[in-house]
């Protein structure tokens, strides 16, 4: 059996919108320019790296400077986006050159990317304050796209890298259950012996208003 969290997972994002925030960048030739222009930090950063290591380190500033995220690829399927890098900025070097990258190395150079950057991983404690922003936000709007960008936004500000869509639509799931509870306790005790009178009654009225226009037609 699925944790409960799964079977109350939300459908928030399109498949369009989630390849749009946590899809590997399929740039242009303008927009490869633009991502991967290095400033004099990041150049200097690049030139301290060995070699075979330098084009990865490019590659990773310019997908994290588009989405804010890191990600795992094989180097045909960044070809142009690597030879674009490589007459840039390794004019002697071949794509062939460039070796796959351990986990470990992988790691270093993403640790590298967010000291560049000034953004840190999305740790347990952000993540407790993200689940804590979400229950407040669900306060306000039980909308799950709402939360979401909510969410996202305080993440940019924060200068923290988003988790995968699936911890998100969690949080989000977790938010709005909680909230429809929260809602739903406050209702049952403010239901006096009374109240349910007057709602029986109400509910009793409207069948009768029911019955009679179903006669007249």
């Amino acid at each position: 059996m699925p944790p409960p969290s799964e079977s109350r997972r939300l459908d928030i994002l399109s498949a369009r919108e989630i390849t749009d925030l946590y899809g590997l960048p399929s740039f242009t030739d303008e927009e490869r320019r633009l991502y991967f222009d290095l400033s004099e930090s990041e150049r200097a950063a690049v030139d301290a790296l060995l070699p075979e290591t330098a084009l990865h380190f490019v590659l990773h500033i310019g997908y994290f400077k588009a989405k804010r995220q890191f990600f795992v690829y094989d180097i045909e399927t960044v070809r142009d986006d690597a030879l674009h890098v490589l007459k840039q900025y390794f004019s002697n070097r071949s794509i062939t050159s460039a070796s796959p990258l351990s986990k470990t190395r992988r790691f270093e150079l993403q640790q590298s990317v967010l000291t560049l950057f000034r953004y840190q991983r999305c740790d347990s404690s952000a993540k407790a304050t993200l689940e804590n922003r979400a229950r407040r936000t669900a306060m306000l709007s039980t909308q799950p796209i709402t939360i979401l960008r909510d969410a996202l936004q305080y993440l940019e500000n924060q200068r923290i890298v988003a988790p995968g869509y699936t911890f998100m639509q969690d949080v989000v799931s977790r938010a709005v259950t909680g909230e429809r509870r929260r809602i739903t306790g406050l209702l049952q005790n403010a239901m006096t012996p009374a109240i349910e009178q007057q709602l029986a009654a109400l509910l009793e009225a409207d069948d009768g208003i029911y019955l009679i226009s179903r006669s007249e037609e």
